[in-house]
């Protein structure tokens, strides 16, 4: 099998850059063929992982951040193997892969010795998305903090905080259909988030509950809420506490319509935006080969 290492040299302030030595070093006596392509522009990482089909015998290292991950799924052909070396700032896809705390050279050498396992991603419309897909406040915030993130060097966690508290004290509500099939359900909402993982934004936890294993995609509505309301959820959503609240509703499935009565609406996908009215959520259950750490938590026996 040949390595392929996809390094975007702009994530998290350039810390795929200082992993680039050290596969060099880990390779140099090794007669285990492998390849380091950076990525030079926007969409890049989705054109590299194009270029290759489970005929090359390849797994595609993504060391970047969570927006190089959504690039390369994105561009990833079927039964193609992928791995995420953490080197962006949220690092919020590879908090699912329930691996322990280590350095990210060390992260780096134990996902090349590593295991591979079976997980879901969502398809929303045309693009898939391994961690989330939000609309409403959450995607208001998450392209407020795209903007101001290239402009204030400060952490992720930090920029989405000051992003929150800008879009809080203008909020905006969403007439939101969800169709189930078997049923559908209407709500004037602040936001949604749509979870195939569990975390986003450097660390909030909207669907506490949420496994990339389990066939299902998590859902998080919360509802029209007062300012003073919604400064007392702020904290508990960051936490995953949220869970019975009056305001926060919750359903897991494993496809639904997700739609906004015409209106135009800020949506998000795992950091991108694009804005759009009506989406068609699939999961697709264990459709990628992940290859993780032997450490990870995730089951390998699916």
């Amino acid at each position: 099998m040949k390595h392929i290492f996809i390094v975007n040299p702009t994530s998290g302030g350039g810390k795929p850059a200082a992993l680039i030595p050290v596969i060099h070093d880990y390779f140099k006596d090794k007669k285990e063929p492998y390849e380091i392509l950076l990525t030079e522009r926007k969409g890049h990482a989705t054109d590299i992982a194009r270029r290759y089909s489970i005929k090359d015998d390849v797994t595609l290292y993504i060391v970047g951040g969570d927006g190089t991950i959504f690039e390369v799924l994105n561009g990833l052909n079927d039964s193609v193997p992928m791995a995420i070396i953490p080197a962006g700032t949220g690092n919020d896809a590879f908090r699912m892969l329930g691996v322990e705390r280590m350095e990210p050279k060390d992260i780096l050498i134990q996902t090349i010795e590593g295991k591979f396992v079976k997980a879901d991603y969502g398809l929303a419309n045309d693009q898939r998305f391994i961690n989330c897909s939000t609309m409403g406040m959450d995607a208001d915030v998450g392209e407020f903090a795209e903007r101001i993130g290239k402009r204030l060097p400060i952490p992720r966690t930090l920029v989405y905080a000051i992003s929150a508290l800008f879009v809080v004290f203008r909020p905006k509500t969403i007439d939101l259909e969800i169709d189930l099939g078997e049923k559908k359900i209407f709500q004037k909402s602040l936001l949604v988030a749509v979870m195939n993982g569990r975390w986003y934004g450097g660390g909030f936890q909207p669907a506490p509950m949420a496994s990339i294993q389990d066939g299902k995609l998590d859902v998080c509505m919360v509802s029209d809420a007062s300012l003073f309301r919604i400064f007392q959820l702020l904290p508990m959503y960051f936490k995953g506490t949220h869970v019975g609240v009056k305001e926060a509703t919750f359903l897991q499935a494993d496809s639904f319509t997700l739609s906004t009565g015409g209106r135009t609406v800020q949506v998000g996908f795992d950091g991108e935006n694009s804005k759009q009215s009506r989406i068609v959520f699939k999961l697709m259950k264990l459709a990628l080969t992940l290859k993780v750490p032997k450490s990870s938590t995730l089951r390998d026996d699916l």
